[in-house]
């Protein structure tokens, strides 16, 4: 890597040797998520996507994620209603936009904030939101079945589009593992299981989890700001294309307490392709 700009730091990787099922519980109140020992941190170098080779475009169909101009209209990202009414519809026209759809469901999001009092911090740990199974399981859970039956037997992908909601990012931006680099013996399947702050009610799911790689290859945006957005695969039922991108938080060398916190937005939509 060493015609790239890098970025050196560590990544939240399981352990080589590891055998059992990784665990991830997020509490649902301001406390960090917790992990089970299987999860270590390894030294990897992350490359800065701007500075990489010019010839080089990342794209969902290949590597599994891509950077997009953004600048959909603001919204309060606290009050959920709001979201939903006013930013969902304008996420789904930018994935129309960017892979040529047919239709777009936005269908949840994240408002993750590094500070005080906030029930969902910067993740760090190397995942896929969903397995090869829990891709089509969630579709089925959160889309009308009048859709499912429209698109049965078509294209599908699982997008998720994050950005910052708090001027440029300072800290904890997002590493992005090029597809093409990964090998499917490294995946490691986790539960994750989430405490419902309003409730006490628990939901568990499954995720894709990663050991470490030499050949992997990561990448990152610095100084991402609201003009911008990443849009990350999570799964694709066609197999000839990239199937996701693993990807996590990380800390930036020597960032230490300054600079301000990582605020951001992350709206998980489920495309079609009526073709």
């Amino acid at each position: 890597m060493s015609n790239y700009i890098t970025e050196k730091t560590k990544l939240h990787f399981i352990k080589a040797e590891s055998t059992a099922v990784p665990v991830i519980n997020y509490s649902g109140f301001d406390e960090q998520q917790e992990y089970s020992d299987d999860y270590i941190f390894q030294e990897t170098e992350v490359i800065d996507a701007r500075l990489a080779n010019p010839a080089q475009t990342f794209s969902l169909n290949k590597e599994g994620f891509e950077l997009a101009s953004f600048t959909p209209n603001e919204v309060d990202f606290l009050t959920p209603e709001i979201v939903k009414s006013d930013y969902y519809p304008q996420v789904e026209s930018l994935i129309k936009k960017q892979t040529g759809a047919t239709d777009v469901f936005a269908f949840d999001h994240t408002v993750r904030r590094g500070i005080k009092n906030s029930n969902r911090h910067p993740a760090y740990h190397v995942h896929n939101d969903y397995t090869h199974e829990t891709g089509p399981i969630r579709a089925q859970s959160v889309l009308d079945e009048a859709i499912l039956k429209r698109f049965a037997g078509k294209r599908m992908i699982q997008i998720n589009v994050w950005r910052s909601i708090a001027g440029v990012v300072e800290k904890d931006p997002l590493a992005f593992l090029d597809f093409s680099t990964l090998d499917s013996k490294d995946l490691v399947k986790a539960k994750i299981s989430f405490n419902d702050m309003h409730s006490t009610d628990k939901h568990q799911g499954e995720i894709f989890a990663l050991k470490k790689n030499n050949n992997q290859k990561w990448y990152y945006y610095p100084r991402m700001n609201g003009t911008e957005a990443v849009l990350i695969k999570g799964f694709d039922s066609d197999s000839s294309y990239s199937r996701f991108a693993m990807h996590t938080a990380f800390p930036l060398l020597g960032q230490g307490d300054s600079g301000k916190p990582r605020q951001s937005i992350e709206t998980r939509t489920y495309a079609f392709f009526d073709i």
